[in-house]
């Protein structure tokens, strides 16, 4: 970030612009990150880079549902109000500090529903990481109490009450009641001692997995499966709250929608949710829209005419994104394979229009694990999208002999060559 001197950051704080959300909508995405920008640009003055972290918290709140707002660098608050996104940046008021004091020295321990009283103006809104928005003890309202990821313990760095998620400064987390109880906390445990709800698996204060959102007892998002401490299902990547990949559509516990691998760039090897690779450091991302599983049964020849017999068979979508600079290369395999047909008519296509592999025509279904294609290339910061489809080849005669069979397996992607 750069460094403002309080000439000109007195000068660039009087600014204020309005973005029409109903005209934005219209925009193409790219068009809508070029606005924000501009935006960005013209109430900073050129005196702070505009980032892409800047431009992602501006449009969180634009697509939220409800009316929402963030704050960036200089105490720049974007709110969504209705149909006005607003830039505009939040002025202090030093008299109402001042009074606010004053009273304190008379009414020592008050504290409030809304937040959890402070000692000294150097405790409040405490930017941990040096990024020019604050994160520790904010008070939004200049009251000089502290609204949001309040900690009464003096030079700590880690919240202890009202804590909000990924930056959206609502109390969401240990939230302090009227009463005085504490609502939806933080590391709760099971009879073992073993986190299951608003787990903070690294110690910063904040929760990392089996996040809950709502306060209904249920994790939301970034939901550990397995009990190794990082999130397997519903993961939240934009910090907005709502899950991007591995998305659990009917709570079975397993992924139905965007269902997400990554290929590490160091060492080259499939991770799958343990922790030590994330969107971040990827290589490949492998993006399945509804599972890599195939599971088949009860299929009739695709020259039937009867309408109440099964001939269609779902396609495997899924995409291929390579990260880097390079041009990286990958096999594809079919694993966990299970084909008990016993004629070779039930079949399976592959296309990939923009690059990938393709096998151009039908060919016959895989009966035991093995290599689809080897080294197949993909140029850098591109994407190769696939599509998978199976059938079972009517051959105009009688074909028993495959009644009732099944077909199971999964594609797989492993990255062979990695120049980084």
């Amino acid at each position: 970030m750069n460094k403002v001197n309080e000439k000109n950051k007195k000068e660039f704080q009087r600014n204020k612009e309005t973005i029409n959300i109903k005209e934005f909508m219209l925009l193409k995405s790219g068009e809508q990150d070029k606005l924000i920008e501009e935006t960005l640009n013209k109430v900073y003055e050129g005196n702070v880079e505009v980032t892409k972290k800047h431009i992602d918290k501006v449009l969180n709140v634009a697509f939220d549902n409800k009316d929402n707002e963030t704050f960036l660098p200089y105490s720049l608050c974007v709110q969504k109000d209705g149909n006005k996104l607003i830039f505009s940046f939040k002025k202090s008021n030093k008299a109402l500090l001042i009074l606010f004091l004053l009273g304190f020295l008379f009414i020592a321990g008050f504290a409030t529903f809304s937040g959890v009283q402070l000692i000294g103006k150097s405790w409040m809104n405490i930017d941990l990481n040096s990024d020019g928005v604050p994160d520790l003890n904010l008070d939004l309202n200049d009251d000089g109490i502290c609204e949001v990821n309040c900690t009464t313990k003096k030079n700590s760095k880690i919240p202890e009450l009202n804590i909000d998620y990924r930056g959206n400064r609502k109390p969401t987390f240990n939230v302090k009641l009227e009463d005085g109880t504490i609502s939806n906390k933080m590391n709760q445990t099971d009879e073992n001692g073993k986190c299951f709800l608003n787990c903070d698996t690294n110690d910063d204060g904040w929760p990392d997995t089996n996040i809950d959102l709502d306060g209904d007892g249920k994790a939301d998002i970034n939901i550990d499966i397995n009990g190794n401490g990082y999130p397997d299902i519903n993961i939240d990547t934009n910090g907005d709250g709502v899950p991007d990949i591995n998305i659990d559509e009917d709570g079975d516990g397993k992924c139905n929608k965007n269902c997400t691998y990554v290929v590490d760039k160091n060492s080259g090897q499939l991770t799958t949710g343990d922790g030590n690779v994330t969107l971040d450091t990827a290589a490949l991302v492998v993006n399945f829209e509804a599972g890599s599983n195939v599971s088949i049964d009860d299929i009739y020849p695709d020259d039937q005419n009867d309408p109440l017999v099964t001939t269609d068979i779902p396609e495997v979508k899924f995409n291929i994104e390579n990260r880097t600079n390079d041009v990286l290369y990958y096999n594809i395999y079919w694993t966990e394979v299970e084909n008990t047909f016993l004629t070779d008519n039930f079949q399976v296509k592959i296309d990939s229009p923009n690059g990938g592999y393709t096998t151009g025509d039908w060919v016959s279904s895989p009966k035991q694990n093995g290599l689809i294609k080897r080294e197949i290339s993909i140029a850098p910061l591109s994407k190769q999208d696939y599509v998978v489809d199976f059938r079972l080849h009517g051959t105009g005669e009688e074909q028993n002999i495959d009644q009732g069979k099944s077909f199971k397996g999964r594609v797989l992607i492993e990255l062979i060559k990695d120049t980084n």
